[in-house]
This record gives C-alpha cells, structure tokens and sequence, in this order.
C-alpha cells in the first residue's frame, strides 16, 4: 500500500542534480561531487555585440614598427595591402595576401610575423573560421602589441568553441600579469571569469576567489561567477561561505526574473544553483550526524528537502533530484517518502536511466525495518540486472586499448540508434557521454569537422593553397582534440567500471548482513513461534491521507501527472 497524490497539474517540485559527473553518487559515504573538473561552464554568448554587421574590430589590428622591419620591402607592401582590404572588410581577398607573404619566408616577412598571423587571424575570425583564426593569433608572440590585441579575440573565440582544451588556459598563461591594469574595461568581468576558471581548474581555490571578486554585479558573468565562488567553498570546506555565495547567485537571477525572462543558460545556472544549495545542506547534515548533533542534523537535512522540493517534472534533472531526495529522506527516516521517490525512478517511463544504486537504497531502507524477505529479492533483481551489465563494461574497457578507440566508440555511441545496444548497457553508454566535459569535446572535433566542410564550400577560398593549409592545420588540431577526448572517455569508463565494481561490493555486503540477521530471525522463531507475532503483523485498516494525497492500493499500475507524489507505506518489523 502506499499514498498517491490526489493533485492534477501540479508538478511533482524535486530539485535538479546536473552537476554530478557521475551517474551513481553514494551519498551516505561521501556526499556530492559539485563540479569535477570545471562544472560551471554555462557556455554560449552573452548577447554582446561587437560590431553591428557581425564581425568584430577592436582597434583594426596594429602596426609595431621596429628596427627589423624594412618598410620599403615587398612584404611591407603585401601586409599593408592586406590590412587595408581586411579594414574594408574584404577578408577573403586580405588572407590570401598575408598567406602568400608568409609563405614567402624571407627575412622581411619574418620581421612582420606577429602582424601577419595576427591580421591572417582577424580576417578568418571574420570569416567565421573560428579554428583557422586561433592557429593563427596562437602564433603571435608575448612582447608585441599584436599580442594584447589578440586578448579580446581569444575571449570571443572561447564562447565560440566552448570546448576548445585551452579556452581558460590560454588566457591564464599569456594575460595573468596584465589583469585587471591592461584588460580592455568592457572584457574586465569576463576575463575575471575566465581567470577564475583557469585557476578552478588547476586547484588553485584561492585565486578562484580572488578572481570572482573582481566580477562587476552588472556582468552577465556575475552570477556564473558566484556560482564558482560557492563551488570553491564546498571544496575547502567552508560551507557557510558557499551557502552565501549560492544564495547571491540566486539573488542575481531572481532579481533579473523579475525584469526579464531568463536566458537557457541562466535557466541552467539556476537550477544548478538551487541543486548545490541542496547539496550543501545534505553535507553539514552529515557532519553534525557524526558529531554527534542529531537535532541539528535533521533540521539540516530537513532544510536540504526544501530545496529538493522546488523543481517540476520538465527540468532536464529531475530524475537525479528523485535519487537525491530518496537519500535525504532516508536519512530523515521518511522511508515511506523514500520508497515512493524510487518507485516512481524505477517505473516503465524510465527504463533507459540508468540508477543501480535506486535498487540498494531500496534494499537499505528495507534491511533498516527488517523486511528482509524484500532485501533478498531485490538484491536478486540487482544481481540479475547489473552483474552481466558489470562484465560487459569489464570486457568493453579491456578491448578499447588506443584513445583513437575510445574517442571513434563514444562517437558511434552518441549518434547510434538506441535500439542497437541492450538497453541496460545503453544506459550506462549514455552516462558516459554525458559527461559534460567530454561531451563539449566531443562536440569541439563535430565543429572541427564542421569547418572544414565549410571551407571545402567557400567559393572564396574553395580549392586555393589557402584553404588546403587552413584544412592541414585543423586536422593536425583534430588528432591532439581526438587523442585528448579519448583519454578523458578512457578514464570516464574505467570510473563507470570503477562504480559498478563498488555497488556490486556494497550489494553483497547488503547480502551476508540479512542473511545472518535472516538466520537470527527465523532461530528465534524456532525457540519462540510467537516472539515477532506483534512486528510481523501489517496494519490492516485503511490509513488516513492528509489533505494532498489519495489513498490508493498499488496493483502495477503507474499514472504520468503523479510520477513524484507516491508515499509507500512500509512499518518496521525489528522488534524493541
């Protein structure tokens, strides 16, 4: 028997969970992951314009006249040329003529390399050739003034190619020393963002913080900022701190709701932000737990609902939201709430999810009340299920040795039909691409490939030296992209492996524990047949539902509209 919610239309309010990397999150031993490698990446523009016919020109490039450069040369000529179609906005015309002047290779052009390759990287930005202008504006060297004008378009490039390896990188190595004193004032926030990402990055927490604090309020990078900061308490511990920068960030986005739609992004950002807050709950709810706080504990878990309870049904994270409500419910012993949650995860809709660690909550949470004859039947389901799932990740893992293999194995995986895997295993494919930052980098070798095409179709440049080296170039690029995609997909398995190896521990430790208490129960029952008579005994009237739930009788049948609002009702049967 369970409750069921008498409520038409009203979203079943659970809280979004996409910043788990993983696909199985133990929350009763270590708590959440808020972000892996770099999870606050919320991608896409910013509705920023640089020019009003869509290319972008922050200061026409530059000339640096210096002692080597001989002005009366031909590649003087040729480079001037070349800038001045390129300022009139013949970039086609403007690149061939940096092309020709550079592979002349003579000392005047060599002179002349940072203007070269940086206006060779104006015009193909220009153009649209995102890659093509990176290779080139990549070649202007620390010291020349092409060198700072090359700052805003890198920053420009990296909301292009959000997947680019070094999109924060590239910034933090070249341009640290220059922030903020030589930043251009309209790029000072997004710099500061893309700093504080670089830094995230490498561990480097308190540089993370003092990045974000140089975010203006007024930036649309602000809140992504706070975001940041938050994550970066978590990561230090300093949970106070991030509850406060978690609540910023939801300050930010609720006081612009109030004037103006959201965008996607800031939609994303906000349901990760509620999801962290969440989080974060959870944890000092499990630290006052081991210290022995319990009242405390549970007012923090309790809290944690609250913002589990704040997401409908139409967030892409819904799901993850069930898992992670079913635990903290646990913790707060609403095991009927809990099971209602994993019935409706494990339901028909969602067969092509994928949540093993469902199932050994449910063992959990029935082991708890001593139900153990439900324990040994759904560890046999588990078994049944995740045992040949587990060999077959062990098998797929052994066999894909090169990150060549790997990357070509997760591409055919994200663009196969679903139907040709076992569905199982499908659902564990699927968790491993979509794994944020493997998938933006799978998704970079897709716009490599894209460009290519493009040039290929450019009747401009179609079939000119050109274009034969731009297409070089980014094939030379894809290789690195495919070798780094495929050890990132490589790891990513093996941490899939990795779980499923861990689950199947705690599920045969779930296993010898009932069995012995199994063993116990029915000893006792033998000395005593009437010892457990009042534990083993179901409540056989009808309990009253409150004033938002109907009761109803379980028989298999699931409804859509009350996905989300089951209460099963479970009573223990441990005895004093």
């Amino acid at each position: 028997m369970h409750f069921k919610s008498g409520k038409r239309g009203i979203a079943a309010a659970l809280l979004a969970s996409a910043l788990l990397l993983s696909p199985s999150v133990a929350l009763a031993q270590d708590g959440f992951d808020f972000g892996g490698d770099d999870g606050m990446d919320f991608g896409g523009g910013d509705g920023m314009d640089f020019g009003g016919d869509g290319s972008m020109d922050f200061g026409g490039g530059s000339t640096t006249t210096t002692q080597e450069i001989d002005m009366t040369s031909p590649a003087y000529a040729a480079y001037s040329q070349a800038k001045s179609l390129i300022d009139s906005k013949q970039y086609a015309e403007g690149a061939k003529v940096l092309y020709d002047t550079i592979a002349v290779g003579d000392d005047a052009s060599f002179a002349l390399s940072n203007q070269l390759h940086f206006e060779l990287g104006r015009a193909f930005y220009n153009m649209g050739y995102y890659q093509s202008a990176l290779n080139h504006f990549d070649l202007v060297t620390t010291g020349s003034k092409e060198f700072d004008d090359t700052l805003p378009y890198l920053v420009q490039i990296g909301r292009e190619l959000p997947g680019e390896p070094r999109r924060y990188s590239r910034v933090y190595d070249n341009y640290l020393d220059k922030f903020p004193t030589e930043v251009d004032p309209s790029l000072y926030s997004e710099v500061g963002y893309i700093l504080a990402m670089a830094a995230y990055r490498e561990s480097k927490l308190d540089d993370v913080v003092f990045f974000v604090g140089n975010v203006a309020q007024d930036s649309s990078y602000y809140p992504r900022s706070r975001y940041l900061e938050g994550v970066t308490y978590v990561r230090q511990n300093n949970g106070q701190a991030a509850l406060d920068s978690f609540k910023e960030t939801l300050r930010w986005l609720d006081e612009k709701k109030e004037r103006e739609p959201l965008n996607a992004s800031e939609i994303q950002l906000r349901e990760f932000t509620v999801a962290a807050l969440g989080r974060v709950f959870y944890q000092v709810g499990s630290t006052l737990w081991k210290m022995g706080e319990r009242e405390k504990a549970s007012n923090s878990w309790n809290t944690a609902l609250k913002y589990y309870n704040a997401f409908s049904r139409n967030s892409s994270m819904w799901l993850e939201s069930l898992f992670e409500a079913s635990w903290t419910y646990y913790r707060v012993d609403h095991f009927g709430k809990a099971l209602g949650l994993l019935l409706t995860l494990n339901s028909p809709f969602f067969n092509d999810k994928y949540y093993p660690e469902a199932m050994l909550l449910q063992a959990t949470i029935y082991y708890t009340n001593c139900h153990y004859d439900r324990v040994v039947d759904i560890l046999t389901d588990y078994k049944a299920t995740y045992e040949p799932l587990k060999a077959q990740v062990d098998k797929l893992v052994a066999r894909l040795f090169q990150p060549e293999e790997v990357y070509d194995f997760l591409n055919m995986v994200q663009h196969a039909d679903k139907d040709s895997y076992d569905p199982t295993l499908q659902q564990v494919l699927d968790a491993a691409v979509q794994d944020r930052d493997l998938r933006r980098g799978l998704a970079y070798i897709d716009m490599l490939d894209e460009e290519v095409k493009r040039i290929d179709n450019d009747p401009q440049i179609a079939g000119t030296p050109l274009a034969e080296t731009m297409k070089q170039d980014i094939v030379g690029v894809k290789a690195l992209s495919i070798s780094e995609v495929g050890k990132k997909g490589k790891q990513r398995l093996e941490r899939l492996q990795e779980e499923l190896r861990d689950l199947s521990n705690r599920a045969l430790d779930i296993e010898i524990e009932t069995t012995e208490k199994y063993a116990a129960r029915v000893e006792l029952k033998e000395q005593d047949p009437h010892a457990l008579d009042e534990f083993e005994q179901e409540i056989n009237g009808v309990l009253k539902a409150d004033d938002e739930h109907l009761f109803w009788t379980f028989d298999g049948e699931y409804w859509q509209d009350e996905l989300g609002y089951y209460w099963y009702y479970i009573y223990s049967r441990c005895g004093r």
